[in-house]
């Protein structure tokens, strides 16, 4: 007994103290996995053993052991029951029994969903849109705890669908109404594999005509939950691993319950006292006293599907033709100098069903919305349309268009800056009148940095005065970090320019050299602009150095630039021949 104790003890304190062990076991050989989990139990058993085998009056020692034994498995089913007693009462008190419609419910009036488990702000997404979108509905309030601290009531907004002859504004667009496809059992079933992308972005088609037509989104004043006449709750609970509650309930103006739905989860101290050990994908491990999960409704309960089912509402077209009927719409909005920013607001839209699958035939048009100076607000739109390395040749007029345009945000300038950058060479060989005036204001071609580099294309003679100029600008910021995406742009066009920058080389290493360097800010820009100085022209041996640099440093980057200048000769050799 005394060695099983002092060997379980020991393996007890090493599973307690450094978990990790457990899980280094278990990918061992599985054994001292297990060996690790049971060693705590086993320990406390064995030592209550101990314990209660000294106070028993049996002189024999194989008797006295097993009777020991016995009275500790007692005690440990003992000790667990009045915490599980109360624990399983609490769980049946809380137990509300399913209702189920014997049709679908007709929602009226002034309806309120509250998720107040929720920490989204408040949104007109799908949900509230099936709910607004049924006959009777005049209005939705959306109540949810928000991204703070839960409060009492929560943050709410409301919604209706009025006409547009009562508001005649561009009103609101919902927030993925095209999800209603991945959350309708019926849409689910009749849409999947490459038909349930299409008929996502049907949805968002059907909705951009009809709230750019008759109809209009609009924000209203919220309802109170005594004045609703239907009131819609949604709770979503994990506290994992120790109890999850999902569920959903309908109730009308008189609070009686039309509809309720639930799945509950809960951990309940198991009968027998005993330790379990749990590990989580994100790497916490622990040990903790033993659990029973009880559980009760469909595990699959997904709230939000199980209440499109109950109520009756208009279930959105599907079908392609709403996405002709958007893009037919959007070329004659564009079309038209005439059209509303409501009607122009359908390019917008339209540009909005790309997610890194347009086609060659798309180009076109794709192009010209984004040259529009009437289309705003595509930031997050046209970051979804081309994969970051395949923006055609197509775009680059439309793109330098809208970097011009006064109301393009920097953000979007300096992505847009990036993706022409990354065109083949020559691309901006032959200006267009939108790229040269980019360069005659500062502001613009600070925030577009990127689409400094393509002044290489200009050639030398055109190029190094421009470039001159913007590293002029660019000093003149006291900041490093506001000069840094001018710098290097400017580094990455004298790379690309090569040999034919070599005039720009005293400048470059007067600034390289001076203390602080308005040009560098760390050893790898350091690197940088050597590995640019030696496309210039300069030879390896003659690019600068620090003066407290060791001789072993100052060879191992010189190597480094002399092994960076072959691979880039010899992956740019057709492009320089060109």
């Amino acid at each position: 007994m005394k060695y099983a104790l002092v060997i379980t003890g020991v393996l007890a304190g090493l599973a307690i103290t450094a978990p990790e062990l457990v899980v280094l076991g278990y990918f061992l050989m599985i054994v001292p996995g297990l060996v690790l989990t049971f060693a705590p139990t086993v320990f406390v058993y064995l030592a209550a053993t101990a314990v209660i085998r000294r106070l028993l009056p049996i002189s024999s020692p194989l008797k006295g052991t097993a009777m020991a034994f016995g009275v500790a498995l007692l005690l440990g089913w003992a000790v667990m029951q009045p915490f599980r007693m109360k624990a399983i009462a609490e769980y049946l008190a809380a137990e509300l029994p399913d209702v189920i419609a014997d049709r679908s419910i007709e929602l009226d009036g002034h309806v309120r969903i509250e998720r107040p488990d929720q920490r989204n702000e408040p949104e007109c997404d799908y949900l509230s849109l099936a709910v607004l979108d049924s006959t009777q509905v005049q209005s939705l309030t959306t109540v949810t705890a928000g991204r703070g601290k839960p409060s009492d009531r929560g943050l709410s907004a409301a919604y209706a669908l009025l006409s547009a002859k009562a508001d005649s504004g561009a009103g609101l667009f919902p927030s993925e109404p095209g999800k209603i496809v991945r959350k309708y059992p019926p849409l689910v079933r009749a849409n999947r594999g490459m038909r349930l992308i299409t008929a996502v972005k049907a949805v968002e088609a059907n909705w951009a005509v009809r709230l750019a037509a008759q109809e209009r989104l609009c924000e209203v004043h919220p309802i109170e939950a005594q004045a609703a006449d239907w009131a819609i709750h949604i709770q979503s609970q994990t506290n994992y691993p120790i109890a999850t509650l999902r569920r959903v309930t309908v109730l009308d103006s008189q609070g009686t319950v039309r509809y309720r739905e639930s799945y509950r989860k809960q951990a309940v101290p198991a009968r027998m006292f005993h330790f379990d050990f749990h590990a989580t994908m994100s790497g916490a491990s622990y040990f903790h006293v033993g659990r029973q999960i009880l559980e009760s409704g469909d595990r699959a309960l997904d709230p939000e599907s199980s209440l499109l089912q109950a109520i009756k509402f208009r279930v959105p077209e599907c079908d392609t033709e709403s996405l002709e009927r958007l893009r037919a719409e959007a070329i004659e909005a564009l079309n038209d100098p005439s059209a509303t920013a409501v009607r122009i607001d359908l390019a917008r839209r339209y540009l909005d069903l790309f997610f890194f699958d347009s086609k060659k035939q798309d180009h076109a048009l794709i192009a010209r919305i984004v040259a529009d100076d009437r289309v705003r607000d595509i930031d997050q739109q046209i970051k979804n349309v081309f994969s970051k390395d395949k923006t055609p040749a197509a775009m680059r007029e439309a793109y330098l268009y809208r970097i011009g345009m006064n109301h393009t945000s920097a953000d979007l300038r300096h992505w847009l800056a990036e993706r022409l950058a990354s065109l083949p060479p020559g691309t901006f060989a032959d200006p267009n009148p939108a790229y040269l005036a980019i360069w005659n204001s500062p502001e613009i071609y600070q925030q577009a940095a990127p689409l400094i580099a393509t002044l290489a294309d200009l050639g030398p003679d055109r190029a190094m005065p421009q470039l001159n100029g913007i590293l002029d600008t660019a000093l003149e910021f006291p900041n490093y970090r506001d000069r840094r995406a001018m710098i290097a742009g400017i580094r990455e066009a004298l790379v690309r320019l090569g040999p034919h920058a070599s005039d720009a080389t005293p400048r470059i290493r007067e600034l390289f050299l001076r203390r602080p360097s308005p040009i560098m800010n760390s050893a790898g820009e350091a690197d940088q602009w050597r590995f640019a100085l030696a496309r210039m022209g300069v030879a390896i041996e003659d690019l600068p150095v620090f003066p407290n640099q060791s001789p072993q440093s100052v060879e191992r980057n010189l190597r480094q630039v002399a092994n960076k200048i072959q691979k880039y000769e010899q992956e740019h050799a057709s492009d320089e021949e060109t």
